[in-house]
């Protein structure tokens, strides 16, 4: 497989940060919860949603909710929790999924077998096509959409072929179909530009695999048969793909494997243990995992290395997640940008440190402005935000292991992510983490 790149560059349309927040799809209460990611704090059903929400994504400043059996789509302001647009679809149609584009959201009918382009200035399609196949998952990525075929068959619930098919985002037109593996329900971009396809397989004898699809040659280069039967997957920054793998019986199932290599770290022999019913994985910036548990009604959250931390108590059936980052993680899965040359972390020394730890980074382009440094704990949580002052010109800042209240920080593992804003590239925000150890 090609090479990794881990520092990630993700495109913003709000220029405002955003704490670390989860709003999640409660199906069966079918209302929306939120979850404070820095404090803990839970608040369930601040919005009602329609039937059978299936999908949250974050994308332009709103929250979209996608409600597969009253077909509608819910534009949800998150500031003020008002619901700014209800976009309705053809009734029957079962959407499934969205993909966004800047200025267009793309959605797959299940039952239909049409894909919508919905115009969101004004909230309507604009366009649709058809290409049968019971579509699920769904990408845009670089001017195209790509969406996997399930290939149902309602009258003896097999699966037949599995296939992607690539659609020309501005015209709708059919560009290719292509044979990946049993039963693909789920899409995401990494870093190197490859599409990682979750095949989640018959639920019988034909077991999961991930499917890795080149979008320049429009072939599959590689697959992960990692088994089981995962459904939904998300990619850490530190190139980890966590798969979204049931667990109906005892105890839900989290999947692992690197990206990179794949290589699998965690399968059917060695899960990671969650909640009952994992239907849904997302990450954060700082590469810690949630799993949405929707047979025990809790989203729970792991370090990267897959320990768990501790659980949230959500509403009736959480099946979906999304994240409000500073830095916006796994909301459209779309393959981030590579970030500019102008813009490279370097190191911090020394590590471990006990009294002091310099930080030191490369600005080759000084009319970058923005910078910022902040220092999470092991549990995820903000414990310091430095300024760097004049010291942003000679690129380096000093930790001196407290607190944003002058306490000491304890012995432990911590996070520092750097920053930075180029109003002139549309808002990006590049970024880069490293891990800090504190030894008293």
């Amino acid at each position: 497989m090609r090479k990794l790149v881990l520092i990630l560059t993700l495109s913003l349309t709000s220029i405002s940060y955003a704490q670390r927040q989860a709003y999640v799809v409660n199906s069966l209460a079918e209302t929306l919860s939120f979850i404070d990611l820095e404090t803990g704090s839970v608040e369930n059903h601040i919005v009602t949603l329609g039937e059978a929400p299936n999908q949250a994504v974050y994308h332009g400043g709103y929250i979209y909710v996608v409600n597969s059996i009253s077909a509608d789509i819910m534009k949800i302001e998150p500031e003020n929790r008002q619901i700014a647009a209800d976009i309705y679809l053809p009734i029957g149609s079962n959407p499934y999924f969205m993909a966004f584009s800047d200025d267009y959201c793309f959605v797959t009918g299940f039952v239909s077998g049409d894909i919508y382009k919905i115009d969101l200035s004004s909230n309507e399609i604009v366009d649709e096509t058809s290409i049968g196949g019971y579509p699920e998952g769904i990408l845009y990525h670089d001017g195209y959409v790509y969406v996997t075929q399930t290939y149902f068959n309602p009258n003896d619930y097999s699966y037949g072929q599995g296939k992607i098919t690539v659609l020309n985002a501005e015209t709708l037109a059919n560009e290719g179909q292509y044979d990946i593996g049993t039963n693909p329900q789920w899409i995401s971009g990494s870093s190197d530009g490859d599409l990682h396809i979750v095949c989640t397989g018959n639920y019988f004898d034909i077991f999961g695999a991930v499917y890795i699809f080149d979008p320049v040659s429009r072939t599959v280069i590689d697959s992960v048969n990692i088994g089981g039967m995962p459904a939904n997957m998300a990619i850490s920054p530190e190139g980890i793909g966590y798969l979204a793998a049931g667990g109906w019986s005892d105890q839900g199932l989290v999947f692992a494997y690197d990206i990179e290599s794949g290589e699998i770290i965690n399968g059917p022999d060695n899960p990671i243990f969650s909640g009952l019913g994992v239907t849904w994985v997302a990450v954060d910036s700082l590469g810690f995992l949630y799993s949405c548990d929707m047979g025990d009604d809790t989203i729970s959250r792991f370090t990267p290395s897959g320990e768990l931390l501790e659980s949230y108590g959500l509403g009736d059936g959480p099946v979906a997640m999304t994240i409000l980052d500073d830095i916006i993680v796994n909301t459209d899965p779309e393959p981030p940008v590579l970030p500019p040359d102008d813009f490279v972390i370097l190191s911090n020394y020394p590590n471990p440190f006990n009294s002091g730890t310099t930080i030191a980074y490369e600005i080759s382009d000084k009319t970058l402005t923005g910078l910022r440094i902040d220092i999470f704990d092991g549990l995820g949580r903000l414990v310091k935000s430095i300024d760097p002052g004049t010291d942003a010109i000679r690129e380096m800042v000093i930790w001196d292991g407290t607190d944003n209240s002058g306490g000491e920080c304890p012995s432990g593992l911590y996070f520092a992510r750097i920053s930075i804003r180029d109003f002139g590239r549309k808002q990006a925000n590049f970024v880069s983490s490293l891990k800090i150890t504190l030894l008293k």
